[in-house]
């Protein structure tokens, strides 16, 4: 059995919870009599509720949560879901990020053998993150950091966000994309909201699709080029790419263009909250193979052992499941 790594997890610390509530404009946090949190976002036609308690920001609860799942070690990111970047101006960003980032450190060294740390970084600032990506690597602890998929929806997006892969390539970082827009500042994004009717599956359906977008960015242009040595992760199986790759590989043969497979396979792409479905994991592995999909449960939105559980019902030889578990570990011996 291969010693679990969860690359898909999330944190809110307290000061953070905190910093969100004291706004009264959106993005920011409500509690009910229940003592749930609803995240309230101007632009989506989604209102997020979700119950807090110790599993957003309790570290011996999530350490029990991992050592009852049998999951060697998370790795934990801001959640971008929450809208809260693009919102925010570079101001109150640097002030959320920066003091997240420094209680995250705090939490990741009390348990360094389970927990690493990903940067939150703001793309209102994107010299300020260049800066922090550095200091998360110098002084926190942390292997790398999170960041939008909606900045890399084109490759004019990505060159925005080139000072902060300078700054990554010289640290080796490992950058994941989470679902999310970017600032409105960085150019290339998809402005319009989804419809609001049938409001969760249109999300869904724009949420994958921004995966998709930004992994044909990173895939298909050359902008990873100049950055040989930084891993990139995308969230929830890479969205709707792999269900159009096969699409995409006959178009282009016909077209006696490359095949854009090498391409997309620089690329890691996790499980996730979506990729829970396994038949969904079955087309990523045979579209892409197993060495660069990483297993993640989308802790603490969904407790680690049922996504094991239904991830172990894929239609999937038991080898490959269980590569899949301990992939990544040599993303994480850069940093011992």
């Amino acid at each position: 059995m291969s010693r679990i790594i969860d690359w898909h997890t999330h944190w809110l610390s307290p000061n953070a919870l905190a910093f969100l509530e004291r706004r009264e404009q959106a993005p920011r946090i409500v509690r009910n009599e229940q003592g749930e949190i609803g995240f309230e976002v101007k632009s989506s036609v989604l209102r997020r509720t979700l119950p807090i308690g110790p599993s957003f920001f309790d570290g011996p609860t999530r350490i029990a949560h991992i050592d009852e799942a049998g999951i060697e070690r998370q790795v934990i990111s801001w959640p971008t879901t929450l809208g809260v970047d693009p919102a925010l101006d570079a101001a109150d960003a640097r002030e959320l990020f920066g003091t997240y980032n420094d209680d995250l450190a705090e939490l990741v060294a009390r348990y360094p053998q389970r927990l690493s740390g990903l940067a939150a970084l703001t793309t209102a600032d994107i010299a300020w993150s260049a800066a922090e990506l550095d200091r998360a690597h110098r002084e926190l602890g942390f292997i790398g950091a999170v960041l939008p998929a909606g900045a890399f929806l084109n490759l004019a997006g990505a060159e925005a966000l080139a000072p902060i892969f300078e700054v990554a390539q010289k640290h080796r970082s490992h950058i994941y994309l989470h679902t999310g827009l970017a600032h409105p500042s960085v150019p290339g994004q998809w402005s319009h909201p989804p419809a609001a009717d049938a409001a969760t599956a249109r999300w869904l359906l724009e949420s994958t699709s921004q995966f998709a977008g930004a992994w044909i960015t990173l895939g298909l242009t050359p902008f990873l080029d100049a950055y040989p040595d930084v891993s990139v992760q995308l969230a929830m199986l890479g969205g709707v790419l792999p269900f159009i790759t096969g699409s995409i590989e006959a178009r282009v043969q016909r077209e006696g263009l490359p095949s854009p497979l090498p391409g997309l396979r620089r690329l890691y792409i996790d499980t996730g909250i979506l990729g829970t479905d396994p038949q969904a994991l079955a087309l990523a592995v045979r579209t892409f193979g197993t060495g660069h999909i990483l297993f993640g449960s989308d802790y603490p939105l969904l407790p680690s052992d049922k996504v094991l559980a239904q991830f172990r019902t894929a239609d999937l030889p038991a080898a490959d499941l269980e590569a899949i578990l301990g992939n990544g570990r040599d993303i994480l011996q850069r940093f011992q």
